[in-house]
């Protein structure tokens, strides 16, 4: 009676025992290496968001206005997973402590001094980037082709590690100065 609900069900066919381990084997490479992998690549891309800072200036009234902190802001979805806070915590840039900001709109980024602008938000690039335009703000991406579309710092991967393309040209528009020992390492 319950036989018509189920799906071709064969009890006497023999198993096929290399299938079952070549799907196990899959599983467990897609379970334990990717993950630890792209986790690695998180912790390294959060690493960079605290460390680019110290090479790049900012317009004296920014570097010495009131603000008590130096703000991170996140635009869009959050892929560090607490690597910035753990990261970051009682730690200072220019002299200021780190504070880390989870924002939704482009609209809310008016106190960052540095905007990572995540994956999730490469349709609105064009727009983002306009809004911020002339503002003293260190962007940074892995949106591909984040450079050419007059972002600052954009991550890449080549060889299963972190690179950087700068476009120096935004960052004088933005109103920052890059420094030349970080220009020389980057293409």
């Amino acid at each position: 009676m319950y036989n018509r609900w189920l799906v071709n069900i064969k009890p006497n066919r023999p198993i096929n025992w290399h299938s079952v381990l070549l799907w196990v084997i899959y599983l467990l490479v897609a379970l334990i290496f990717t993950p630890a992998y792209a986790i690695d690549r998180e912790q390294h891309k959060a690493t960079l968001l605290g460390y680019l800072p110290n090479y790049v200036k900012w317009p004296e009234a920014i570097a010495d206005s009131e603000s008590s902190s130096f703000n991170i802001c996140i635009l869009g979805e959050n892929t560090f997973k607490g690597f910035l806070e753990s990261l970051y915590n009682h730690k200072f840039i220019k002299n200021k402590p780190i504070k880390i900001y989870y924002i939704d709109t482009i609209e809310d980024s008016s106190d960052c001094h540095l905007l990572f602008i995540s994956l999730s938000k490469r349709k609105r690039i064009s727009e983002i980037l306009a809004f911020i335009k002339g503002k003293p703000i260190l962007t940074i991406s892995e949106i591909r082709g984040f450079v050419d579309k007059r972002g600052i710092i954009q991550f890449y991967m080549k060889s299963q590690k972190v690179h950087l393309k700068i476009n120096n040209q935004a960052a004088i528009e933005q109103g920052l100065k890059i420094s030349s020992k970080l220009l020389a390492i980057t293409r």
